[in-house]
């Protein structure tokens, strides 16, 4: 075969090759959501005129190509493994392997995010329950990060200087320091979250900081599913899924959960299995992003009333806490403006914890 007609071959299969993928890009299944990045995908824009002449389409049609281009998992899969083993670079996009985890670069410390959500927490505070006989603490829950950058040479922020700073702007709040009761393995693998069969010690000592007495005499548990946490999809990187473990006694078994989703109550369960097989398993506890979670211990004897400002970490330990409380209210300012808040916290409240992640604190922006 000569060199013309190699040449004519080699064009006519690239051309076949651009000229497939167009189409299928173009006439093909269109996805609106990816499960292994647990994100929303750009859809084409609609023709529009004004929006052609001023160059928005055309921007738009090109981040929808790349979020809905064929075969784009396979891609970035290759991509994946081609940036951290053949070039060795430490990290795909921010997101890293080491030690069995998966994890994402978290840096700089953002101190504006800090006093942003400093800020939202002294509202909330002055608002319901400055002057009243409430007990107020405040706990920081670092990521897995903490745990994993330093010892190998990954970047991160100093968690300490974090845990200061907001102390700090907390202080009218007593500081639980959870942080010697906490290692790498005490979080998923791929995932950002703790779990709860990890942190029975924890809820031990926050308990007992704030001078009551909760059973630990927990059963396991497994979820029969596969646990393929948010950084899994993220890395695009072939890795085992996690364990799912759930923890129940006779207390959890008959706790009465009540969710108000969109403002009206709705009746819940300590675990939703449904949601255990959904897009993100771990919203299996209390039934994941709520605004509002009342938990009613009816077995308590003492009343004791327990409000927990948290963000989805707060989902897995509440539950280990019921038995010291007649009641506990989980809260999500995220979801819900505080000036609406009268109603679910009353003035008997005996207790108050915000409980936040690092990775909420340094992108505090969805706090209200």
């Amino acid at each position: 075969m000569n060199i013309k007609i190699k040449s004519i071959l080699t064009v006519s299969v690239a051309v076949l090759i651009v000229f497939g993928f167009g189409v299928s890009l173009l006439t093909g299944d269109k996805k609106n959501y990816s499960q292994a990045e647990r994100r929303k995908l750009e859809e084409f824009p609609e023709v529009n005129v004004s929006e052609i002449w001023s160059g928005d389409y055309m921007t738009d049609f090109e981040n929808a190509s790349v979020d809905q281009f064929p075969m784009r998992d396979f891609f970035r899969k290759i991509k994946a493994y081609a940036v951290t083993d053949l070039l060795m670079q430490s990290d795909n996009n921010g997101v890293f392997t080491c030690d069995g985890h998966i994890s994402k670069l978290e840096y700089p410390l953002k101190y504006e995010m800090l006093d942003h959500a400093s800020n939202c927490f002294e509202n909330i505070y002055t608002t319901y329950f400055k002057g009243t006989d409430s007990n107020v603490y405040f706990s920081v829950i670092p990521d897995k990060n903490m745990f994993l950058a330093e010892k190998n040479n990954i970047l991160a922020f100093d968690y300490s200087k974090m845990i200061s700073y907001m102390k700090h702007k907390m202080s009218h709040m007593k500081y639980i320091d959870i942080v010697p009761f906490l290692s790498a393995d005490d979080y998923y693998s791929t995932d950002s979250h703790w779990k709860q069969e990890r942190i029975t010690d924890i809820a031990d000592f926050i308990a007992e900081t704030m001078g009551t007495h909760i059973a630990d005499d927990f059963n396991e548990n497994t979820v029969n599913k596969r646990f393929y946490g948010v950084y899994h999809g993220q890395s695009a990187l072939d890795y085992s899924p996690d364990t799912l473990v759930c923890l129940t006694n006779e207390t959890i078994e008959n706790l009465v959960v009540t969710i108000y989703p969109n403002g009206v109550a709705e009746k819940s369960e300590v675990y939703d299995m449904e949601k255990a097989f959904g897009k993100d398993p771990y919203e299996m506890f209390l039934s994941g992003s709520q605004p509002i979670v009342e938990i009613e211990n009816h077995k308590n004897k003492n009343g004791r009333k327990l409000v927990i400002f948290r963000d989805s970490f707060g989902s897995s330990i509440a539950p280990l806490l019921a038995s010291g409380y007649g009641k506990i209210t989980l809260v999500d300012t995220r979801y819900v403006q505080p000036s609406m808040l009268s109603q679910f916290i009353g003035n008997d409240t005996d207790d108050v914890l915000f409980i936040y992640s690092s990775l909420i604190l340094n992108s505090s922006l969805a706090l209200r």
